[in-house]
């Protein structure tokens, strides 16, 4: 079952830190784990395959100044952790019924536990649960499909004579399904056949339209670069292979739980579908 939990926090002190460092809260997922079950947050994190999990920047009201966020004591923030299977939820999860649970660091900043939400009755919609079964029954035939990149997203391409990587800050079908898809298959009881749906995607899906710009996220010794802002894909042709265009939705739908592209478990991918866009 993929699940979106909201960690509410509370800074302690005034804090200051830089706005990105998406490997902090990658951090603070991995130390919380570890309260529950040591073993399987080394395992988390020696892991080389798909990973089931993804994780969010800091999410809070700060004043700029220069390269760093001043955060003042007392104010409400969130990070927002995603599991792509129960399992890990409910390893992670009995963190929270710790009679004193330690402070958690980002960085050297620390906050205080409030609250964790992992059902849909907040405002801002950040979280909330669905299993495979149900995401696969929503799913609609839709012909328009538009998604919303709240932090930097990218892809990892080789250059022509494939002696380097770099990322690849360009939003198209392809690589988004190809992140979805190998996300899906890797936890989902139900498989969906990679091959078939690449190439339906490949001839039948197009960029309609596209506001998004490239923003940089800060790891401390390095800098990732992505692109954040919305996107809009659309078939060629509505009526062909129904179900396949059901499966495209139902991982459109599932991006909000797995993150699109590069680094999704340090903060980058952030993805939301967007319904109801008026043309």
């Amino acid at each position: 079952m993929p699940i979106s939990a909201v960690l509410h926090l509370i800074p302690t002190e005034d804090v200051r830190l830089r706005p990105t460092m998406g490997h902090h809260a990658h951090a603070a997922f991995l130390s919380l784990l570890r309260i529950s079950n040591p073993g399987k947050a080394e395992e988390i994190h020696a892991a080389s395959t798909q990973k089931p999990f993804t994780v969010s920047p800091l999410i809070g009201k700060g004043k700029r100044h220069g390269n760093f966020l001043w955060i003042r004591a007392a104010t409400k923030c969130w990070l927002r952790f995603t599991f792509l299977n129960d399992e890990l939820f409910t390893h992670f999860s009995p963190a929270f019924f710790a009679q004193e649970l330690p402070l958690i660091r980002l960085g050297q900043a620390p906050f205080q536990f409030d609250h964790l939400i992992v059902n849909n009755i907040e405002n801002h919609g950040w979280s909330r649960n669905i299993t495979y079964a149900d995401l696969v029954e929503s799913a609609k035939p839709e012909t328009e499909i538009c998604l919303k990149f709240h932090s930097p997203t990218a892809f990892r391409a080789l250059t022509p004579r494939g002696q380097k990587s770099y990322n690849h800050t360009q939003v198209d079908p392809i690589r988004c399904y190809r992140s979805w898809i190998n996300k899906w298959n890797a936890f989902a009881p139900l498989q969906f056949d990679r091959d078939e749906l690449l190439v339906f995607i490949t001839e039948q899906l197009r960029v309609s339209r596209t506001e998004t710009r490239t923003q940089a996220l800060n790891f401390g010794r390095h800098t990732e670069i992505g692109c954040v802002g919305t996107s809009t894909f659309r078939f060629v042709s509505g009526t062909a292979k129904p179900h396949l265009i059901r499966a495209a939705n139902c991982l459109a739908d599932f991006a909000f739980y797995c993150g699109t592209g590069y680094k999704t478990t340090m903060g980058m991918g952030q993805t939301r579908r967007i319904y109801g866009v008026k043309r």
